[in-house]
């Protein structure tokens, strides 16, 4: 069996993110074929192999570190990560990360694993720096090489290069480094900004993933557009008055959302010191988030000027672009054996917020997804045509999704690339998939593969890459792999959810082939049998399950399923592309075993209890 060493965590400041990719993989991995193995990549780039009942938690930052190795003065702060935590030597570090699980030095990965799938994200995980490690170990990684992820990850770089190659319409872009910025006459810059870019301006940091440093100025607003290019350099201002009419709680509840990585900058902080006479003393870090208290409340005792602070972490550059209007989608994008590549429908994101951040990406609610994007069919396919010649032109593995607009003047603009999309449960990538036929188990199954066989064709000493390729592709083209007996699993309205997590907890199993069957009652009467897709299984909510059970293919999907064949007849084991009504005799033949997930209370839904025992009849073998 193969040990795929499940890497999740980082420096950057998704991990939290992380964490939620790295869960999904612990829930739908198929452990016929691979043998899963935790390593969480902590904040200071270390290994530490965990138990999977860490995953029980929330939060990284809720196990990690451990309530018992934080210090008293960070008791009503939160979330506090490792490097966060002041004079840490190394052997506490070592310490506090045996508390969790089990240190893995660098040299040694490859003793533990055969294969590295990175759930990790933004820097040090996306850009390029993983992967070489990953090669110079000779240990065989999912996703895209050294060069595709360090170009996806750079903003202005992906401008600069859409400029010469003419890959997209050109949109206006400007940038400024960090050192200029502080030096500028912010006023004099603005204007001119303006007069370039027009109103309004998207400001981003051009190094970060999950749209985290991201706004959208709309209003011509000096004071707005300021605050906007301090979120992009994670750097917050503060003026005297602003502090000194905080309460000491209120301080205190400052600081709580600074330290978040998603909202604020996070600690530890890089201070600029002034003097009394307003010298520059030098900057000073700050992990204790009272100390920081204790540093501005000192800092505004003398000083009338505004305090500055940056995080340990802070970008060097901020890009200015037009903002477009019109249809935002995202694209994923996959390969065959082969490596011809094949473009999923596009979702189309509506959001309800200003702008598709980090929340909107994220919580629930923050946004609607509908696949494939409301525009015309034809247009459809350009979207996936370009997206699928970006993929080519810079040579990318496996996977990956490319973001874009639809504009009101029927343009087609790249704005972002994502060579390690997120595998949370509401990732678009899954969903994308699952519109061709791929279960969330099918599609871990393929990237695993797919990102084998790239690292073949790319490795500098492919040799043992090429061996363990070839045993996996043997287990799938085993006939028994393709031909364990299906499931029927029965849900109706009431337990969605539950029907989603029995599903995956099956196919992950890799001893049965589930499928999901949604018993529609009506007037307490009779039922209609479902035979779902498992499109149908990643919908937001069962009210889009039941509005779309009698709806027909989009034109789009069933050009993308052809394209995608190869790869499906490879992967999918049970593949329907619309929801099928089924008889009881139609399910007879398709297997003689059943999960039974409805709960009737006292046997009152008399449809429902009369199906059961038909099952019962029929010989089916049924699992309450």
């Amino acid at each position: 069996m193969i040990k795929i060493g499940v890497f999740f965590g980082g420096v950057s400041r998704e991990r939290e993110i992380s964490f939620s990719g790295a869960k999904t993989v612990s829930q739908t991995l198929n452990r016929s074929l691979f043998e899963p193995v935790y390593i969480l990549v902590d904040s200071l780039g270390k290994f530490i192999k965990i138990n999977p009942v860490q995953f029980e938690h929330k939060a990284i930052s809720h196990f990690y570190p451990t309530q018992e190795s934080i210090p008293e003065e960070y008791d009503e702060f939160s979330p506090v990560y490792i490097e966060t935590l002041e004079n840490l030597t190394k052997e506490k570090h070592r310490e506090i990360m045996e508390e969790v699980g089990t240190p893995i030095s660098t040299e040694n990965l490859s003793e533990h694993i055969d294969f590295a799938l990175l759930m990790l994200h933004g820097t040090f995980a996306e850009d390029g720096m993983l992967q070489g490690l990953f090669e110079w170990l000779q240990i065989p990684y999912s996703g895209c090489g050294i060069f595709s992820s360090s170009f996806s990850i750079d903003k202005h770089l992906q401008q600069v290069v859409n400029e010469k190659l003419n890959l997209g319409d050109n949109r206006k872009y400007q940038m400024i480094r960090k050192e200029e910025w502080q030096k500028c006459d912010k006023k004099e810059f603005f204007e001119d900004l303006k007069s370039k870019l027009g109103l309004p301006i998207v400001i981003k940091a051009p190094y970060q993933g999950s749209s985290i440093g991201v706004s959208i100025l709309k209003n011509d607003n000096l004071e707005e557009f300021i605050k906007a290019v301090n979120t992009s350099l994670f750097a917050r201002q503060i003026s005297k008055d602003e502090w000194t009419q905080l309460t000491m709680p209120q301080r205190k509840e400052y600081v709580n959302v600074l330290m978040s990585l998603e909202k604020g900058i996070g600690l530890p902080i890089i201070f600029e010191e002034k003097s009394l006479l307003g010298g520059n003393l030098g900057e000073q870090i700050i992990y204790s988030p009272l100390k920081l208290i204790e540093k501005l409340n000192d800092f505004f005792s003398y000083s009338e000027e505004n305090a500055t602070l940056f995080s340990f972490e802070s970008e060097d550059m901020v890009l200015f672009e037009e903002c477009l209007s019109g249809k935002e989608f995202s694209c994923g994008v996959i390969q065959n054996e082969n490596l011809e590549v094949v473009a999923l429908p596009p979702t189309e994101i509506i959001t309800t917020t200003k702008v598709y951040d980090f929340e909107a990406k994220y919580l629930p609610n923050a946004s609607q997804k509908r696949i494939p994007i409301d525009i015309p069919t034809d247009k459809i396919i350009e979207i996936q045509e370009k997206c699928k010649a970006i993929f080519q032109t810079f040579k990318f593995d496996a996977c990956a999704r490319i973001d874009g607009f639809y504009t009101d003047d029927n343009r087609i603009e790249i704005i972002d690339i994502n060579t390690l999309p997120g595998m949370s449960p509401t990732s678009l990538i899954f969903r994308q998939a699952a519109e061709v036929g791929f279960s969330p188990t099918d599609f871990m199954t393929y990237l695993v593969y797919q990102s084998l066989n790239c690292r073949v064709h790319t490795a500098k000493r492919p040799y043992f890459f090429r061996n363990l390729f070839k045993k996996l592709e043997s287990e799938l083209l085993d006939s028994a792999y393709h031909k364990k007996e299906k499931v029927a699993i029965f849900f109706d309205e009431t337990i969605f959810d539950e029907a989603r997590k029995e599903y995956n907890s099956i196919a992950s199993e890799g001893k049965q082939n589930p499928f999901c069957v949604f018993v529609k009652t009506e007037n307490n009467q009779e039922v209609t049998l479902y035979k779902l897709p498992v499109s149908f299984l990643l919908k937001p909510n069962i009210e889009e399950v039941i509005q779309n059970l009698e709806t027909e293919l989009h034109p789009a999907i069933s050009h993308t399923i052809e394209k995608a064949k190869e790869l499906t007849d490879f992967f999918v084991k049970d593949f329907v592309s619309v929801p099928q009504k089924i008889t009881l005799e139609n399910l007879n033949d398709m297997t003689n075993d059943a999960v039974w997930l409805l709960r009737s209370p006292n046997n009152e839904d008399a449809a429902q209890s009369k199906l059961k025992r038909q099952l019962y009849e029929i010989g089916m073998a049924v699992v309450d």
